[in-house]
């Protein structure tokens, strides 16, 4: 079992490295939109949703060699491990060439797809794609070795490498827009970070797991076998995750117009980055919880998914109820420009914020289903179940956009509707059934903690924006430090589990003490 120090240590590392990425998002997005206009930044969302789909072209490599770098771990199985590392980043090394070539032929059809897209653009595209290809084949190795990091519980440096990349990539993008560079100066900024984390994890792992061998690579039959039997569902999951959360911008961009992909970006946008805070609740358990369920020690799986899901509970809450509550004036102080970002703008993309903020809040009961498939190896019954959610959701924002003519709205609405299909209901039974537990019983423990906290909070919230007036950053702060402050205590009370409730009780009289 992992140690209450351990854990928190690494959650910690986790959310600083998130907490770095969301800090640097609020004043560089800004940055780059009034820097390039709307219409280049909806351009340079379209590029990254794109190359993101490119990505699911590893077929689930990347998500299969970090479980089973774990799994070996556990096992002490050290050659397999060497072997799993070098087979991943070889069948990597053989993708790329046909990840490039679907590079190219994206930037060909680009403008065929987004027939809105200006013409001056079309030959920068073309040319853009095959270098986001390239990058894409970097990331993929760098995110082999991050999973060795992970896969030692040393959060804190694989952090301490994306933290590198972040502060490099923003310092290289503050430069190139300085300078004029526009979308190419944005990709020059991308791919330079991206090499100086690969070469970061490559020392990195070479620290932590003694004689590391990157080469020659490896194509092992019964490793391919193996990383690919899981990591097919991986892939499915991958694929569908795409459609859920990126194929929005795609909709926008093919339906409605250019502009419209940067005001769902900034809607969506913190979202996006928040979920990650969440799931870096799983990432931190995940390995304590494949190696629980490798030892078939059950009560150690129960103990770690009601623990999770009660985090999940405590910190999704607050994201999600306060976004709720708060967007249209953040996204006013934020974004709102006369030229660049009207308020007819701000409006748009509040609304969207609003609906996928509650999209995600009704998830977070079940949050722990996808780690407990994963680890009992029914990765591709997950996989199969959110491909379903996929094609609903597409379905219905098509519907809700094409026919009700809800626009960016009826695409947000999409996402909410496909949630409550699948991942509210069907996902958590059969993980309940995995480990053996109740599902009505968790529902009544979990589910009314988490309905009756998100109740109370939306409350404070509106209590305090009626308490204070916003006129400036200033004013917004002092409304959300106070809402803050009141949610700690319904934590404590409602949230919580009692072992993270002693050790944060003992970290902070530690503190004070050595004050």
């Amino acid at each position: 079992m992992i140690s209450n120090r351990v854990f928190f240590k690494n959650l910690l590392a986790n959310w600083t490295g998130l907490s770095a990425n969301l800090v640097v998002m609020f004043f560089l997005s800004p940055f780059i939109l009034h820097s390039i206009g709307i219409t280049e930044y909806g351009i340079w969302q379209l590029l990254i949703v794109l190359t993101g789909y490119m990505g699911i072209m590893d077929l689930g490599i990347r998500a299969s060699t970090g479980r089973y770098i774990i799994l070996y771990l556990a096992k002490n199985d050290i050659n397999k491990v060497d072997e799993t590392i070098r087979t991943g980043l070889g069948i990597y090394s053989v993708l790329s060439g046909f990840i490039l070539g679907a590079g190219f032929l994206l930037g060909i059809f680009f403008p065929e797809i987004f027939e809105g897209i200006p013409k001056a653009y079309h030959r920068l595209i073309a040319v853009l794609f095959p270098i986001f290809a390239v990058n894409l084949w970097i990331s993929a190795l760098r995110t082999v070795l991050s999973s060795l990091l992970a896969a030692y519980e040393r959060f804190d440096l694989s952090n301490g490498s994306e933290l590198v990349v972040l502060f490099l990539r923003t310092i290289i993008t503050i430069i190139v827009l300085k300078m004029g560079l526009s979308l190419i100066g944005l990709t020059i900024a991308v791919i330079a970070s991206n090499i100086a984390g690969l070469v970061v994890n490559i020392i990195l792992c070479r620290k932590i797991h003694e004689n590391l061998r990157i080469w020659p690579l490896l194509l092992k039959k019964e490793r391919v076998k193996e990383l690919y039997n899981y990591g097919i569902g991986a892939f499915m999951l991958a694929v569908s995750a795409k459609v859920i959360g990126q194929t929005d911008l795609v909709i926008a961009g093919a339906f409605i117009d250019v502009n419209s992909v940067a005001v769902y970006s900034v809607g969506a946008m913190l979202i996006y980055y928040s979920d990650s805070f969440t799931k870096k609740i799983n990432g931190t358990l995940f390995p304590s919880l494949q190696k629980a369920v490798t030892t078939k020690d059950l009560e150690e799986v129960k103990f770690i998914m009601y623990r999770q899901t009660r985090l999940y509970l405590s910190v999704g809450i607050l994201l999600y109820v306060g976004y709720f509550s708060f967007c249209q004036d953040f996204i006013k102080l934020w974004m709102y420009d006369p030229k660049t970002f009207s308020m007819e703008s701000v409006y748009k993309a509040s609304v969207v914020m609003q609906i996928l903020a509650f999209a995600k809040l009704i998830l977070l009961p079940g949050s722990f289903s996808r780690s407990i498939l994963s680890a009992t190896d029914k990765i591709k019954f997950a996989a199969n179940m959110i491909i379903v959610e996929a094609f609903i959701n597409l379905g219905l924002s098509l519907v809700f956009v094409l026919v009700f003519g809800l626009g960016l709205k009826g695409i947000a609405l999409g996402t909410l509707v496909s949630n409550l299909t699948i991942q509210v209901f069907v996902l958590p039974f059969h993980a309940f059934k995995k480990v053996k537990i109740s599902w009505i019983e968790f529902l009544l423990k979990m589910g009314s903690r988490g309905f009756l906290s998100a109740v109370i909070f939306f409350g404070i919230c509106f209590f305090v924006q009626k308490l204070f007036i916003i006129q400036s950053w200033s004013g917004f702060f002092v409304q959300v430090g106070f809402s803050v402050l009141l949610y700690i205590p319904l934590v404590f009370i409602f949230l919580l589990h009692e072992k993270d409730k002693k050790t944060i009780l003992q970290m902070l009289r530690k503190k004070f003490l050595a004050i």
